[in-house]
């Protein structure tokens, strides 16, 4: 695989965020707290940010996107409409004190939409809910990469317990369309070490 990713962690949740090279500038997957001021310096002279993916709106992937979006102008596209319920202000977060500085989604693109076009990169979008309602795994098919927020890790799943989890749907989101992928397609995940999905297919308990 011959693209340039580059992932940064931060936040209270160690999230990580990641910065894709694209043929037009370059694509953002999830904005952890202190992505915009990451950005700022591994971007080179002249370099843009075209777009922010958002792979599900949980705060510790979403806290830093209205201060990336101010910083490059870039456009927001995840599943769903920025809500308060999907950040988890409204539950959990509230009650942990977190916070997301409010963000507009640009283009919410529902659960039915299987293919865009970003950075001039061509992505396919698996919408897998069960960890999130509006959880997205986006893949470069022809780079051989999937950036699957928290649908699935290097040995586990995301959790279940949060509003609108399910177990049942998140591992048969994941079997039925990334499972079905090429075994040598890695995967980033929102948090922890990458991995692939051929060594999920073998040893990931869960699955």
């Amino acid at each position: 695989m011959s693209t340039d990713i580059q992932v940064y962690t931060g936040g209270s949740c160690a999230c990580n965020g990641y910065l894709v090279k694209a043929p037009n500038g370059y694509v953002a997957i999830d904005a952890p707290e202190g992505m915009a001021a990451w950005v700022a310096k591994k971007l080179p002279a002249g370099a843009r940010v075209t777009d922010l993916l958002i792979t599900h709106q949980h705060f510790d992937h979403v806290q830093g996107a209205a201060e990336l979006a101010a910083a490059t102008g870039c456009n927001i596209h995840a599943c769903m409409p920025y809500s308060t319920a999907l950040t988890l202000e409204d539950s959990v977060g509230r009650l942990w004190g977190e916070r997301v500085p409010p963000f507009r989604v640009d283009d919410a693109f529902g659960t039915a939409c299987t293919q865009a076009e970003w950075g001039g990169l061509r992505w396919s979008i698996h919408h897998i809910p069960g960890h999130s309602p509006d959880g997205v795994a986006y893949e470069l098919q022809e780079e051989e990469c999937i950036f699957c927020g928290d649908i699935l890790f290097a040995g586990a799943v995301g959790r279940t317990d949060f509003p609108g989890g399910s177990m049942s749907s998140l591992v048969r989101g994941i079997r039925e369309k990334l499972l079905t992928r090429p075994h040598t397609t890695a995967v980033y995940s929102g948090h922890g070490p990458s991995t692939t999905l051929g060594e999920e297919t073998l040893n990931n308990p869960y699955l």
